[in-house]
């Protein structure tokens, strides 16, 4: 139960940023020292988190060279869990960036704190300090979740559209509720069989061997709204303070693939380039306190965390099988990049 309890909390972590500092005087204290520390500790914690998705995203497109017939198609639902690296499980605080407002506290041995991905015990403890370097709050970092893997469903339809080339969709609505937050997928792919254009005429049918020529495009968005505890309610601050966290995962590959059917068995190997990105950003007005400035009790900070990266930018090898049996289909792929990866499912269809 308690493996299944952190598979959940993998697959909300996305949503749920300000985990990072819900912990002593909360994220209210970090970013009384400016936006900038909030959003490099962010992206250290979560960083595995949008590698692996971005896996994800690129994975499981395709287990074959051959294209389907006009008409005929395959329904399919899979998933893939990569692998994070012993490297990608903590992160050094002090090779971050910080500032001088956010530093390690004194008499801390340790410097490495787990990633959302690493060891499930605390960070160390850091000090906020204002620009006179004036104490004003602390707080530790965050457990990890003590799995090592970052799972991400796909559900895909293909179609053949025209001779050699079929399409693929990705498309779920958004979905959810206030307490996970809304979640919304969209994919596009396209793979043409290239065989008889490089191999013509009667050579082709000698060919002992399919090739093709795949490309894909897929996106995940989620907002969630968020309640920071030591915030002051509505009633007290006059306005809705409308804190949320908002943030779209996109993915691009351009593949090569070949493959050999043997009977009701198809085993592939393909070569592809992966890119992902990552726009994240905890969203809204945030009330903090200034202790040491009474003339000015509160202030307020708005959008404390805009993250925007690119995640993967690399090569990947692919191996893989798929077995048809009639109307079923089972699909199984290893792929090896920045992470390893394993994607794995079942499906259902009519045709070759």
């Amino acid at each position: 139960m308690k493996t299944i309890q952190k598979l959940l909390l993998i697959i909300v972590l996305l949503a749920t940023t300000s985990h990072l500092f819900a912990q002593s005087n909360g994220f209210t204290e970090i970013i009384k020292t400016g936006t900038g520390d909030a959003t490099k500790l962010t992206q250290a914690y979560l960083s595995p988190l949008f590698k692996g998705i971005g896996m994800g995203l690129n994975s499981g497109w395709y287990q074959s060279a051959k294209a389907k017939n006009l008409g005929k198609f395959d329904i399919k639902f899979m998933a893939t869990t990569a692998l994070v690296p012993s490297e990608d499980r903590m992160f050094d605080v002090r090779n971050i960036g910080l500032s001088s407002q956010t530093q390690l506290a004194p008499n801390q041995n340790d410097y490495n704190s787990p990633t959302a991905f690493g060891s499930d015990k605390r960070g160390p403890k850091m000090d906020l300090k204002d620009k006179d370097g004036t104490k004003i709050g602390s707080f530790t970092l965050p457990n990890g979740s003590g799995l090592n893997i970052v799972p991400t469903p796909q559900l895909q339809l293909t179609v053949g559209v025209i001779k050699n080339t079929d399409i693929s969709i990705r498309y779920t609505p958004k979905i959810g509720n206030n307490s996970y937050g809304r979640f919304s997928v969209l994919g596009f792919g396209a793979k043409h069989e290239l065989t008889s254009l490089i191999f013509p005429g009667k050579v082709g049918k000698l060919v002992p061997i399919d090739i093709a020529l795949a490309f894909s495009y897929s996106q995940v968005k989620f907002e969630r709204l968020i309640a920071i505890a030591d915030q002051l309610d509505e009633s007290k601050s006059g306005k809705n303070l409308n804190q949320r966290v908002e943030g779209k995962f996109s993915g691009i590959s351009a593949d090569v693939i070949v493959s050999k059917k043997l009977a009701a068995f198809t085993p592939f190997v393909s070569l592809s380039y992966n890119t992902s990105k990552t726009d994240i950003g905890v969203k809204g007005d945030f009330i903090v306190a200034n202790p040491l400035t009474p003339a000015q009790p509160y202030s307020t900070i708005t959008n404390p965390v805009s993250l925007q990266q690119t995640d993967l930018a690399a090569l990947r090898g692919n191996i893989g099988f798929q077995i048809q049996l009639a109307f079923f289909r089972l699909y199984s792929t290893y792929s090896i990049s920045k992470y390893q990866a394993v994607t794995a499912g079942i499906g259902f269809g009519i045709g070759q």
